[in-house]
Formats: structure tokens, sequence, C-alpha cells
């Protein structure tokens, strides 16, 4: 029999309830396992660890939890037979005690799960939550060691002892303390503020990929590396690890791990929906700007060794007080339960748990460490700065180069980062730009790719519930990139298969959790059909024109002349509008597209425009996204290419001529890194600076001197490594990376800019002898920028599109007006957008439905300057 309580404690339940033995021991209570003297049946008894009885926040937290029991009465908790008043010796909580085992222990018995055992248990914890939520009840610690699996199957949620209402009890929660398990924390609960039931469906998404993978979600890793990695880094794909989950499963699991609580499933009951096969579409309601990148597991995983370098000091309990307002809370708990349902937590019935610590950094600690290791390292840059100069100019040119891709993507397409990332578990930190950069660095591959590491010293497990203070992290000071690397032709060498990362010798907790640095106040702007959209560094979308399917993600259908925001609480980091339709990425790789969906262009399984974003391609993470007349594509982490939408010419590359509501993988082994799509046709750039398309030929825009659509990518001709590709309506063109351009397919205007106006099914050199680092095909012209920031344009200039303030059209490149510095033009109909090294974008050409941007409906000859976004 344990000492924990004193013989008075034990001795008050003793008339009622035989003591058989102590079965648990949780942070604050100890479980024991009892006999009903009057019915002969065993219950399990929660009292107060003994240490904790004058602790009036332990005292008011089970008076929370006691309350929280008296509301609740579900088939999928754990229930409470009786709440005990047992005067100086606290509270007793007297439940069923039911046979059976933890999800934890399940999980490690008998990993593999099946499919549909693992969705009943999902079912079940799901309805015990929503009911808990319709009480205004969150539990805040969702995970295989609080859900216990009965002898029957039956899944049961228990351990409400960390649980808060979503409208009161506020007190006992500091703002910016993080309460509850890290390994399923929801990242907002990371970040300490106001909860709602939807970190709880985190929590049990994060539950349920962990059933199917057998992985507890960050295994292996440090306190702090969890925390960064909720906060900044997706999980695999729960298909990659289990073939036999379905592609409505994944999107069940993918919509409640997003890390933005507004891409989420919004309710229990609309999850519970999408589990029973019945899933509303998912509009948008909000999004917090979260940095993330995809973290796939490539081997099983194990936990790291340990290590010093952080130190974590458990919080002692409070002097002890006189019992005041905790005692009265304690009454109030007791009058309100009386004996009616309640939660329990299982794992304390059926084994002895380690207690649920609160833990604060220990800065004191933190220093020493980071003093020492710092010397360390010292040691060691000063003994290896010879040899890592001699070796850099090597390594330079030995390394792969098509390592890092080109930031500038051209056309439609954007990129969230620079090339194919390693399959290996890492953090990659953004790099911002410095503040003076000259436009060539800018837009360039850039040498030096280093990831922030994560701290891997040992500190607590991330299994237990925590509190952590988490301080509100600062911009750290940026760093300039290196030095733009000098073309080189294409490496006979195969590319490596995983990049390098470059580990920091130490990293604060608050770099490690905290947001990216902002860069320098810049917009990414892009030319759709009739409309234009634009993201500015903070993450706000906005777009103006016509509205006709609503494409600008603007309910009313109004055309409009002046920037409006897609949506008020949304952030992303790259746009890309089509003719029609729109579609964006969310950080972390989330698509969410909006506008005419006819052909399934939005990549959400149907066929219904919306006029506000939704979620599309649900499972999918991707890096670049181009969007086209009624198709899209994007790049995810690998550089493997997905396609979605019109398929009648083969645009979707894979093979077929169906149109496509969902992404279908691009049929080839070749891995990409950079790709644009046009009207009805794809380009890309392979791992290897080559180009392929596929798609309607008619043209020769395909560039494999044919005009034979092609509905699985073809190499184009000429062996000309490129650096950026575009693909306009049936024309497209690439730049190398000594900065010619070259173009291919129809040439009616002049849109190649060689001089003539003859088509060509290979490519040819735009007649300049500039140097273009980026490059823009749109319907019927086509714009680059040179290195040294100026705009030239070519090809049809009927509304003016080529800026040069005329109207006629030009078969060789003409410069834009204006003496403006542009980082990079994006056209894709009859118009052209720029944004400038200033942070400013300018317009010019067609302006029909205010798609310039500057409040008039009049086409421009010469640039004209986009009015600022309000809001």
């Amino acid at each position: 029999m344990s000492s924990e309580h004193t013989p008075a404690a034990l001795g008050a339940l003793d008339p009622d309830y035989e003591i058989l033995e102590e079965i648990g021991r949780g942070g604050t209570a100890v479980v024991y396992l009892a006999r009903e003297r009057a019915t002969g049946s065993e219950v399990a008894i929660k009292l107060i660890r003994a240490k904790y009885l004058e602790d009036e926040e332990t005292l008011a937290r089970f008076a929370r939890e006691a309350r929280f029991l008296a509301q609740l009465h579900h088939p999928n908790v754990v229930g409470v037979h009786a709440v005990l008043d047992l005067g100086a010796s606290g509270i007793a909580l007297v439940m069923a005690h039911v046979k059976g085992r933890t999800l934890k222990q399940l999980i490690k018995e008998e990993h593999p799960l099946r499919r549909d055992r693992v969705m009943g248990m999902m079912r079940d914890v799901a309805d015990a939550l929503a009911a808990a939520h319709a009480h205004g009840i969150v539990h805040r610690d969702v995970k295989p060691e609080n859900i216990f699996i009965g002898e029957d199957g039956r899944a049961l949620l228990a351990d409400f002892g960390v649980a808060r209402s979503m409208s009161a009890d506020t007190q006992l929660t500091m703002h910016g303390v993080a309460i509850g398990t890290p390994s399923y924390m929801a990242p907002e609960q990371i970040d300490g503020g106001e909860l709602d039931g939807r970190a709880d469906i985190y929590s049990l998404g994060l539950v349920t990929w962990e059933m199917f993978t057998g992985h507890r979600p960050w295994e292996g890793e440090s306190l702090y590396a969890v925390l960064y990695h909720q906060r900044h880094h997706e999980l695999p794909d729960v298909r990659e690890m289990r073939q036999d989950v379905t592609d409505e499963i994944a999107d069940v699991i993918a919509g409640a791990i997003e890390k933005e609580p507004g891409a989420r499933w919004q309710s229990m009951a609309e999850m519970i929906a999408a589990i029973d096969g019945a899933a509303p579409s998912r509009d948008a309601k909000s999004h917090v700007p979260v940095s993330t990148d995809t973290v796939r597991f490539t081997r099983p995983l194990t936990p790291a060794p340990d290590s010093p370098a952080v130190s974590l000091t458990p919080i002692r309990p409070r002097e002890r007080k006189p019992k005041g307002e905790a005692a009265e809370a304690v009454a109030h708990a007791l009058v309100a339960a009386s004996p009616i349902a309640a939660y329990f937590a299982p794992g304390e019935l059926e084994e002895e748990v380690s207690p649920p610590r609160r833990f604060v950094v220990s800065r004191k600690r933190i220093v020493l460490a980071a003093v020492g290791l710092i010397g360390v390292i010292a040691l060691g840059v000063v003994a290896t700065a010879v040899e890592g100069r001699s070796n850099a100019a090597a390594e330079r040119a030995s390394s792969d180069p098509t390592r890092e891709a080109s930031a500038g993507l051209v056309g439609s397409s954007f990129s969230t980062s620079q090339g194919p990332r390693s399959d290996s578990m890492r953090a990659m930190a953004p790099r911002p730009l410095p503040e003076s950069l000259s436009v060539a660095a800018a837009i360039s591959p850039r040498e030096g790719s280093s990831g922030s590491a994560v701290p891997q010293g040992t500190v607590s497990a991330p299994d237990a519930p925590v509190a952590i203070s988490l301080p509100r992290p600062s911009p750290a000071t940026n760093r300039p990139p290196a030095s733009s690397p000098s073309p080189t032709a294409r490496s006979s060498s195969p590319p490596p298969s995983s990049a390098t990362v470059t580990t920091p010798p130490s990293i604060s907790v608050v770099d490690a959790i905290g947001p990216a640095p902002s860069a320098k106040s810049r917009v990414s702007i892009v030319a759709g059909g009739l409309h234009t959209c634009l993201v500015t560094a903070d993450g706000r979308a906005y777009c103006w024109g016509g509205n006709d399917r609503g494409q600008l993600g603007i309910a009313g259908g109004a055309r409009l002349a002046t920037p409006a925001a897609v949506s008020a609480d949304m952030r992303f980091t790259a746009v890309a509008p089509g003719l029609a339709h729109s579609c964006a990425l969310a950080r972390g790789g989330a698509l969410w597209c909006w506008g005419e969906n006819d052909r399934g262009q939005l990549g959400d399984r149907t066929t219904t425009a919306r006029s506000s974003p939704v979620r599309a391609a649900v499972g999918h993470a991707f890096r670049a996204i181009a969007s086209g007349a009624a198709h899209s594509c994007g790049l995810d982490a690998t550089g493997e290419a997905w396609c979605w939408g019109s398929n009648s010419r083969g645009q979707l590359g894979d093979g077929g001529a169906s149109d496509r509501t969902s992404p279908v993988a691009v049929t080839t082994d070749v891995r990409f890194t950079n790709l644009d799509v046009g009207w009805n046709f794809t380009c890309a750039l392979t791992v290897r600076a080559s180009a392929m398309c596929w798609g309607e030929n008619a043209f020769g825009q395909l560039g494999d001197g044919s005009t034979a659509d092609r509905r699985t990518p073809v190499a184009v001709r000429g062996d000309i490594d490129f650096r950026a590709i575009t693909a306009g309506n049936a024309h497209a063109c690439g730049v190398t990376g000594s900065g010619e351009a070259y173009c291919w397919g129809r040439n009616a205007s002049g849109e190649l800019g060689e001089g003539t106006t003859m088509p060509r099914s290979t490519p040819v050199r735009v007649r300049s002898d500039e140097h273009f680092v980026s490059i823009a095909a749109g319907a019927v012209h086509t714009c680059a920028v040179a290195d040294d920031g100026e705009a030239w344009c070519w090809g049809r200039n009927t509304y003016g599109q080529l800026g040069n303030g005329g109207t006629t059209d030009g078969s060789q490149p003409t410069r834009v007006s204006g003496g403006h510095i542009f980082t990079s033009v994006r056209a894709f109909g009859s118009h052209t957008c720029g944004s400038t090294v200033s942070g400013e974008a300018f317009c010019w050409g067609y302006n029909s439905d205010g798609q310039l941007g500057d409040g008039t409906r009049t086409s421009r000859t010469r640039p004209v300057y986009v009015e600022r976004p309000s809001g």
C-alpha cells in the first residue's frame, strides 16, 4: 500500500470502499483500485497527492476537472460514480474500473492496426470530443495515453486534468504559457493563446496518424525540436507509409493536422461527417502565418542520444497558503458534480506513469551551455579556417549546378523553396533578403544554402503534459546570401539525392520555435487572364480586375479596378492566377484555389466554382504552383509534378485525356526544379536544367520539333541548359544560365523575339545583347528582366502590353518605359505586371476589367503604379 496518503485520508474511504492496491500515479493524483463494499464492484478512486493538498492552483485544477465531469455523460468516456468530499484530505473521484488497455499499449503491441479499426476508434474519440465541445470544454491533452480501449474494442477518452473552458477558467492558464503534451499540441496551443475545439481536432489528427503509421509524431526528438516541428513542419502523408489508406481517409487526417486553425475542420461535427464519408467542402475561414516545410521519414525513427546542451528546471509547488478561493471552488465543484458521469485517465489506471511536470527554461543553464559550446566551436573554427578556404572553390566547382532552383519562376508560377529538398527530417529556415541586393542576385540561384538547426540537447521527454513559458521572439538579424554562382554547363553527373544542410553550432529556444524573420517589405505580383493578384511581404493576398467567375476570391462577382483582400485573415507565400481562376500556397505547401472550376482546375474534387478560397489538393504539399486556362500544376518537395483540371490536349501529363478534379502525377521518372503552365500545355525544368513540355502542340510550343500533342513530357530540342522557363498561349521561352533567351511555338506577332513572324517548333534565340535573369510569356507577347533590372518586351502590342509607350508590335525586344528597376515581371493574358526592388508594383497593357490596378479601365502603354491595397 502506498504511503502517499495518510491513514486518515484512506480511512475516510474505508466505510464504503476496500482499498486493494495503487494502480497508477500522475503528477498531482494517485489512483487506487478499490472494491465497493455495498455491491462488490471494483472501482478506481482518484485522490489528490498529499503534498498538493495545500497548493491553491492544484486544488483549483482538480475542482475544475470535477466540474467538467459533472457536465458530461457519454458512452465514449470513462464514467464516474461519485465525487466525495474528504474534508482536509481533499477530493476523491470514484470511477468505473474498465478492463482493457491504453491506445499507446495497443499501438505498441498490435501495430499495424487494421484500417477499419483505426477509423472506428477515431470516430469514438471524435464523438466524445464533440460532446465536450458542446459544453464549451477543450480537452487540451488528446493522446494515446489518454485513450482507453475496452475489451469490447470501444475507445474511451479520459483525463480532463488540463482541460479548460472556452469561456471561463482562463485565470488558471496565463497568456503565453502552453499546457499539454508537446507531441500532440496544436501550433496555437504552443503559442499559449486562446484555444477552441480546433486544437483538439489537431491532436486527434496526430493520434490517428500515429495509429496508422505506428510512429509517434516527431518521435526521438528533444522537447524543443518537437515544438519547432509542430509549428513549422508537416508530417508525411499517411499514404506514403500505409498503402491501404484511401484518399478519403488521408483527406480526413490532412484536414485535421493543418497548421492554421482556419484551414482545419472547423468543428468536430464537420470532422465526423468527413470520417463518415460525407465531408463538406471546407471554405477558408482564417489563416495564421506560420513558416512550414514538409518533413518526411526515410527510416524508422529512434530516440536521439542524450546531450546536456539544454536543461529544464521543474517548477516547485507554490508556497502553502491558507485555503481561500480555491477551497470555495472545490466546494462549488462538489455541489455541481454529485455522483454523475466523468472522465478518467486510463494510463493512471493501468500503469504507473511519470508525473506530468511544468517546466520553464533555465536561462542560466542555457547561457552556461551556450558559452561552453561556443568555446569548443571557436577552437574548431580556428583549426579548420585555412582548410575551409582552400576547399571552398573546389566544392563550388564540383557541386551540381541545379542544387538550388532559380527563385525567379516565370509566368504564373511561384516557388516557396529553392530547389528539391532532402527527404530526411530537417528544419529549413527561410533566408531573408538583405537591405540592398542587386537584381541579378535577388533573382538568381544562390549558393551556400543552410538550414536552421533544431536543438538536439536532451530536455524533457515530449510525451508528458508540460507547461512551457514561451517568450515572444524578436526578429533575427538578416544575413546576406552568398553571391550568385556563375553559369555552368549541364553536369554529366547525377544530381545529389539529398541536399546538404549546414547546422549552426547553437540556436536559442526563441530561434527554434519563433517565426521566421521578416524580409524587407516587397510584393510578388502576377498577371492572370483578366485579373491580377499579388502577395505582400506579410503574406496577405490581393486581387483585382475581372471577377465574373469568382477569380478574385471576393464574394459578389463585381470587377474591381483596385486591389482588394482575398481574405482578411489568410496568409500565403505565393499566388498563381490563371485565365479565370486563381490558386495560392499557404506556408507549408497547403493549396487554396478559387474561381472557375468547370474542368476541375481548383483541385477540390468538384466542378463547382468558388468565390472564396477552398482547400484544394488535400494531402499534398507543394513548393511551386502555376495556373493556366483551365488546368493547374504544382511541384512537391521531391520535385515530382502534379497537375489537375482540363486534360483535353494532354496538358496534365498523365498519359490520358480525361479531366481531373484532384492532382494526378505527371508520368515521368524525372524530377523538376521549376515549371510553368501555358493555356493548354505545361513546361518544366529538370534537375539537369533541360526543358520538357507536354500538352497542346499545334504551333510547336512543346519545342520537340513536331506539332503533335503530347500526353506525357517530351524533351525540348537543342540541348540547352535553362535556368528559368515560361509558357504562354501557344509559345514558350526560357533563359539560360548565361542570360540568353530562347523561344519556340507560335510567332504571329513576333512573340518569339527573333525578328520574324514564323512559328518555330524548336528553340530560337531572342535577338538581344541583354543578359536576362527572368522571363514571362503572355498570350501573344513576352517580357523579360535583364540583370540590371530593366524590363524588355516583344510581340503583340495592340493594348500597350510591351510597355514602350506605343501600340506597334515588335518582333525584337524593346525597353519598357519608366526607368523602373524590376526584380520580376509576370504575364498571362494581354497585360503585364512587375515588382520593383523598392517593393512597388506596376502594370501595363489591356485594362478592360481594371486588371492594371490603377483605379481605371483604360489600357496603358506605359507602366502605371498599382494602387496600394487597403487593409
